[in-house]
């Protein structure tokens, strides 16, 4: 398997998926015009995509979908909710092109197997994936906390896209206003750097996965400070960087490196 972070972060999020013959986007955050930019810089082909999977309808992750499918044919699969409230941003999927599922029914697309699992944001319906083919990757963003049952769904990824979104005392010193604060701080927010790390001390097997950072906040995290705050966390618990794990911050606005898995 192959992946990359096209971008990540509240301008915009995607990432790609290769399998086989199978090519697929978690996401299409931008205007369709730069996610093709995005997989054009990675020497990747937007013809080649067959497949845009989605976690939920904020603009930040579906802004380019509606043009990509329309577009290039793309195939798009989501759930009903989800569905019904990206419309007004996306316009209307055709019909054909249009693959409706619900959280927590594992279906197969091509050589991939998909386990779309329920997040917990505040949008009408979030959705994390595990996503396996030779390997499994879990991608979770856009969540204020994870269950057991996430986690179980999760354990034994070769690479976990994980959230870290704010460093806690960043986030309750920044001139956010206070009601904003605690949107993202509950359980229908987004995950913390110190969130991440309690969920990778669980997760991680220590068979040298990787981990990447992902929706990093501009204005209340830094990736120095959000890899310190974990690698210290993990190394507590004796998971060793670089021996048990390697830990990626995923770009804002460029594309990652391409891992093969």
């Amino acid at each position: 398997m192959k992946f990359c972070s096209l971008s990540s972060g509240s301008s915009g999020n995607s990432q790609y998926i290769e399998y086989k013959d199978t090519k697929v986007l978690v996401d299409a955050g931008h205007s369709g015009k730069k996610i093709e930019d995005l997989l054009k810089s990675a020497g990747l082909d937007i013809k080649d995509i067959d497949a845009i999977f989605l976690t939920h309808e904020h603009i930040d992750h579906v802004k380019g979908v509606g043009v990509l499918s329309r577009r290039y044919d793309i195939k798009v699969f989501t759930t009903l909710e989800t569905y019904k409230a990206m419309t007004c941003i996306t316009k209307e999927i055709d019909s054909k092109n249009l693959y409706l599922f619900e959280n927590n029914k594992p279906f197969y697309f091509k050589d991939l197997y998909i386990d779309p699992m329920d997040s917990f944001h505040d949008c009408i319906k979030g959705t994390c994936y595990s996503i396996i083919g030779n390997k499994k990757i879990s991608i979770v963003t856009d969540t204020g906390w994870v269950n057991s049952e996430m986690m179980d769904k999760m354990t034994g990824s070769s690479l976990y896209y994980i959230e870290a979104n704010h460093d806690t005392d960043m986030l309750l010193q920044g001139t956010y206003p206070w009601v904003i604060k605690q949107r993202i701080l509950s359980n229908r927010g987004h995950l913390s750097n110190e969130n991440a790390a309690e969920v990778l001390t669980k997760l991680l097997d220590r068979n040298n996965e990787l981990v990447m950072l992902s929706h990093l906040s501009k204005d209340n995290n830094d990736p120095k400070l959000a890899i310190r705050t974990i690698r210290d966390s993990l190394q507590r618990n004796n998971i060793k960087e670089g021996i048990d794990y390697i830990m990626e911050v995923s770009p804002r606005e460029i594309v990652s490196n391409i891992y093969e898995l």
